[in-house]
């Protein structure tokens, strides 16, 4: 591959989220079988400012098993002062890891490094410990995930619905997070019964959700009908290329 065709296969790539063209092209440098693309792509991120979390996260979801390095990089450091040793403590927490692609790299251990926040006494640290184990497409992720859809705070059982979704999107079995997705069915939150009907209709459980539909109150029972229909809460998006 020419260096001028290599340098055409990124460009594109930024753009705002949600627009068709920049999906289509993310999703193209994605599943890219052209000889040379991961060598362009790695050679470029010193110098792709804003584009660097987007081509990180291409790389982690073109191999999930590379080298975690060519991410953790641009957050660890052997000098660089307090800040750079700050970042490279919080890497695993908030959206760098996802934004990033660290949570697909199973070399960077990320169910490892996360699980301990799912307890943490902040709720804004649970809740974004649970939406980045949704992230991981790990097995290890579903019973901290499924521990935290009895959480106090309504937040952190939304994004614990939503994470179950995605592992069960990456073909990971989520069978053991029925029982507490069906409590919240009985949630006071509507966003907790829309997420978590979402969450039982993905097709390993929705039999589930057939089952539950007879004991439940006319607003429950109706999300979930439309649930059965294929009407679900959208899932908040991760990054620009998330199908």
């Amino acid at each position: 591959m020419g260096e001028r065709s290599g340098y055409s296969v990124l460009a594109g790539a930024g753009g705002y989220w949600g627009i068709p063209e920049h999906l289509s092209h993310i999703r193209n440098l994605v599943e890219n079988t052209e000889q040379g693309v991961d060598e362009i792509i790695l050679g470029t991120l010193d110098d792709a400012g804003p584009l660097r979390p987007l081509l990180c996260r291409v790389l982690a979801e073109r191999d999930p098993d590379r080298d975690p390095g060519f991410a953790l990089r641009h957050f660890y450091a052997e000098t660089g002062g307090p800040v750079r040793q700050w970042l490279g403590q919080e890497v695993y927490r908030g959206p760098w890891v996802w934004l990033y692609g660290i949570t697909r790299l199973r070399r960077a251990k990320p169910v490892e490094h996360i699980v301990p926040d799912v307890t943490h006494w902040l709720a804004c640290r649970r809740q974004g410990a649970v939406t980045a184990l949704g992230d991981t497409a790990d097995p290890a992720a579903v019973p901290p995930v499924t521990g935290r859809l009895r959480d106090a705070k309504w937040q952190v059982r939304v994004a614990a619905a939503e994470a179950v979704r995605r592992l069960a999107g990456s073909g990971v079995q989520v069978g053991g997070a029925a029982e507490a997705l069906l409590r919240c069915l009985h949630h006071e939150r509507q966003e907790v019964v829309e997420q978590a009907a979402a969450a039982l209709a993905v097709p390993a459980l929705r039999d589930h959700l057939v089952w539950s539909r007879a004991t439940l109150m006319p607003l429950a029972g109706a999300i979930v009908d439309n649930a059965l229909d294929g009407v679900v809460a959208p899932l908040t998006p991760l990054w620009p290329g998330e199908v």
